[in-house]
């Protein structure tokens, strides 16, 4: 047998370009107010807003994006033929401001949508292996290779206007320093099943 090093359990990450269609509301995401009391150095700015996808100007963006939602459930084999997005919200990064490392707590799946001037520098979304080492006081030393994916802890995805990103709401993430002069700009939403998790019969059930 020819020796191979097999890529088990990889985390998917879903990736598409969303259609001209929508691009009316990029004016009404603009005329959303910030909040005040955020740390913007470390976290970016937010919309006072935290429920963008339920205004009734976005429900056919709303519905375009449940459907993604839906296909990717799917691929990543869930039996849940229906889902609800919960929160989403703008982020916006100023220059100098970055995101640090988050995971999207009391969710199943979460995306980014980007808009706006974006340059070739305009950071990217990075995200994170969750690494553990079985108790081991001592970290291997580590170098990535250039050849094998499975050997990065850290992996930046560059990002464009009109892209949509999904990912599972429990994979870390950041957005590096915004060393550019423009505004980073994307929509932020997160989505779990319409009719909730668990089980009436295992006492387990959650309903939303």
């Amino acid at each position: 047998m020819e020796k191979k090093v097999l890529e088990l359990f990889s985390t998917p990450v879903y990736l598409d370009s969303v259609p001209p269609d929508f691009k009316h509301l990029l004016d009404f995401f603009d005329s959303q107010e910030m909040a005040k009391d955020m740390d913007v150095i470390n976290f970016g700015n937010r919309s006072l807003n935290t429920y963008i996808l339920s205004d009734k100007k976005c429900i056919s963006f709303s519905n375009y994006i449940l459907k993604l939602i839906t296909d990717f459930g799917k691929m990543l084999g869930y039996e849940y033929k229906n889902y609800k997005i919960t929160q989403s919200w703008l982020s916006w990064k100023y220059p100098n401001e970055q995101h640090t490392l988050h995971t999207h707590a009391n969710s199943l799946i979460s995306g980014v949508f980007y808009y706006g001037n974006f340059t070739p520098k305009t950071p990217s979304i990075r995200f994170h292996k969750y690494v553990e080492h079985s108790g081991l006081t001592l970290k291997p030393k580590h170098k990535p290779n250039p050849n094998h994916l499975f050997s990065y802890n850290d992996f930046d995805l560059k990002v464009s206007p009109g892209m949509i990103v999904l990912f599972p709401s429990n994979l870390m993430h950041s957005v590096p320093i915004n060393k550019t002069n423009s505004i980073r700009k994307s929509l932020a939403f997160n989505a779990v099943p319409k009719k909730g998790f668990g089980e009436d019969i295992g006492l387990t059930e959650l309903k939303f």
